[in-house]
C-alpha cells in the first residue's frame, strides 16, 4: 500500500467506516507506505486479523470498540421509490463516463457496502435502512464538495450529493443524531517500525 493513512488502514483492518474512527489527528493526515505479503490462499476476509496484528506490530496499535452518540445519517428509499437495479453479473451495465468538474461514485454492491461508501463523501456514519437484500449496480454524478463552479455555472453542473443520492438512486440520507459503535484508537506510534 503506498501513500495511505493509519485512519484508512484501520478501516480496511476493522471493517468500520473511516468515520467511525477516533484517535489522533495525524491518523487521517500523515500519509505510509507499507510492504507486507499475505500466505498464498488467503481468502480476503482471513487478511483483516493479519492487518490487525500488522498494525499493532508497527504502529503499537492499541485500540477498543465503544459506542459513542454522534451526527449519523440513516439511509432509506426516498418517496417514489428506490431507482437502482439488481446486479446482475451475467449482464453487468456499462459505466457512464462523468464530465466536467463533477465527482462520480460507483459499482456494485449490497446496501451496507453502499451505505459505507456514501459515508466516505458525506463525512460521518451511514446507516442503512433500506431493509434491501442482495447486491445491487449504482452510479452516482454529483458536485464535489470542493472545487466549486463559479456562480454563472453552478446551474449547469450536477446536483450536490445529497440531492444526486435522491434523484439517481432514489434514495435519501435523513439526518440523525445516534449511538454509533466506534473504534478509539489508544495509542499509536506516529513512526511505525520499518517495514
Amino acid at each position: 500500500m503506498r501513500n495511505v493513512s493509519l485512519k484508512t488502514l484501520l478501516g480496511v483492518a476493522y471493517d468500520i467506516q473511516t468515520s467511525r474512527i477516533a484517535g489522533p489527528d495525524w491518523i487521517d493526515s500523515d500519509r505510509f507506505d507499507i510492504a507486507a505479503k499475505a500466505p498464498e490462499g488467503v481468502a480476503d476476509k482471513q487478511l483483516m486479523p493479519l492487518l490487525q496484528s500488522l498494525l499493532k506490530e508497527r504502529f503499537l496499535l492499541a485500540a477498543h470498540r465503544e459506542t459513542k452518540e454522534m451526527p449519523t445519517y440513516d439511509m432509506v428509499a426516498a418517496k417514489g421509490g428506490v431507482k437502482i437495479r439488481a446486479y446482475d453479473p451475467e449482464h453487468p451495465p456499462a459505466t457512464p463516463k462523468s464530465t466536467g468538474w463533477a465527482a462520480a461514485l460507483g459499482g456494485n454492491g449490497t446496501m451496507p457496502e453502499i451505505a459505507d461508501t456514501l459515508a466516505r463523501v458525506v463525512g460521518r456514519p451511514v446507516i442503512d435502512r433500506t431493509g434491501m437484500e442482495g447486491t445491487f449496480f449504482y452510479y452516482l454524478n454529483y458536485a464535489p464538495l470542493t472545487p466549486q463552479p463559479a456562480d454563472d455555472e453552478a446551474d449547469l453542473g450536477p446536483p450536490d450529493i445529497f440531492t444526486a443520492v435522491q434523484e439517481q438512486l432514489g434514495l435519501k440520507l435523513e439526518s440523525k443524531r445516534e449511538p454509533v459503535e466506534i473504534l478509539m484508537v489508544d495509542h499509536a506510534e506516529r513512526v511505525p517500525t520499518a517495514n
